[in-house]
């Protein structure tokens, strides 16, 4: 060892009081020194000499190097490694002792990266996209999507799509919800809903939901109880006025009540399932093309 303990302290400005952190402390601000020293250009030897000897004393003190003297060993393969590039392994290992933090750090973002990547690599399509808009439970999706598959083979993968919204109590998200349904029934890639009776009465009559009475004749689907939610589509509202509560409409695009959704609250499919609140409205989004999945689903929820 080059030097005693006292020797040590005193190299490195420390006392025999001062503690690990202390010593870790002390070493971190001479490193930087030296760091600052070889970006400027400002290097010399020196500075080399007096950081090596620093860096010895750092090494007593923190236990890396012992009083007492060691037995000669052979170099290990790795030793020969570091001698044969040229490299110093001592200066090597303070190197991963003081940046070991910022090594794992960026091991773990590079990990994150390549999983994410994976995750978008391998992501699996979903054959269905079903949406809910209301009181939502998300607990009951999993067992929900385990008996669509069950019932349905042909579905392998179902995502959901969700946004609460309700006027039974406060929400205090109420409006990022509403921005989120808005993008949801305009941009999204979900064509089929389970919706309550509040956000049927807030977008129905704006023409987003498919008319269903045609579906309900060629599946001969009982409507008589979904009978409550015939409504007309509103083509032009009057501008609101400031002291206005509701909008007016100005003209209707249908000229009679037509059925925009099915009521299946009292289906079988759903006894015990909790999923949007007390009503359970099927929807199907405006526009929608492929309805081969989607027309097995709804014969399911009405069942």
């Amino acid at each position: 060892m080059k030097y005693t303990t006292k020797e040590a302290r005193e190299i490195l400005g420390v006392t025999e009081a001062s503690s690990k952190y202390e010593i870790e402390k002390r070493y971190d601000i001479i490193m930087k020194k030296y760091q600052m020293l070889k970006t400027d250009g400002k290097l010399d030897e020196k500075a080399k000499a007096d950081f090596e000897k620093n860096t010895d004393a750092y090494r007593i003190l923190m236990g890396y190097e012992i009083d007492e003297p060691q037995e000669k060993r052979e170099p290990t393969k790795t030793d020969k490694i570091f001698m044969k590039a040229g490299i110093d392994k001592k200066k090597v290992d303070n190197f991963f002792h003081y940046y070991k933090f910022h090594i794992i750090i960026g091991l773990v973002a590079i990990v994150l990266v390549a999983l994410t990547v994976k995750s978008i690599v391998f992501r699996v399509e979903p054959d269905i996209r079903l949406g809910f808009i209301g009181e939502i439970n998300t607990s009951e999706f999993d067992i929900l999507g385990t008996k669509i598959k069950e019932q349905i083979p042909e579905i392998k993968e179902i995502s959901f799509d969700s946004a609460n919204y309700t006027n039974r109590y406060a929400d205090p998200n109420e409006y990022a919800n509403v921005s989120k349904i808005m993008v949801l029934l305009s941009a999204s890639d979900t064509n089929v809903y389970l919706i309550n009776k509040f956000a049927y009465d807030s977008y129905a009559n704006n023409g987003v939901f498919m008319p269903l009475e045609n579906i309900a004749k060629d599946f001969h689907i009982d409507i008589s109880k979904s009978n409550y939610l015939k409504t007309r589509v509103v083509e032009e509202w009057e501008d609101p006025k400031l002291d206005q509560k509701e909008r007016k409409v100005i003209k209707y695009r249908d000229a009679e009540p037509v059925l925009y959704g099915i009521d299946v609250s009292d289906s079988k499919f759903f006894e015990g399932m909790n999923i949007v609140g007390p009503e359970k409205i099927l929807v199907i989004r405006t526009g929608t093309e492929d309805l081969d999945l989607i027309l097995k689903l709804v014969k399911l929820f009405v069942t």
